[in-house]
């Protein structure tokens, strides 16, 4: 599927897609929100929700690269580079 096919979908249907066919890639949390990305065909997806009670308050769907950057952030590379 393509981001413009997905973009059509219901919101409902664009739920149903991201938890069966969503692959999570990372997690990230601020002060105010947990977020959830994942990999849906060829774009992403971030699931906003709080805590402890897990309510979704935004999915947002995206294909730009520069969107990943907070997730970027925290990912620890130095042991690939370790002898």
């Amino acid at each position: 599927m393509t981001f413009t096919q997905f973009k059509y979908l219901s919101e409902d249907d664009q739920e149903d897609l991201l938890w069966n066919r969503g692959v999570e890639l990372l997690r990230r949390a601020d002060k105010m929100f947990h977020y959830i990305l994942f990999q849906v065909d060829g774009f992403y997806m971030e699931v906003k929700y709080t805590l402890p009670k897990r309510t979704i308050k935004k999915i947002a769907c995206f294909e730009e690269v520069s969107i990943l950057e907070p997730y970027l952030r925290g990912i620890d590379i130095d042991p690939l580079f370790a002898k």
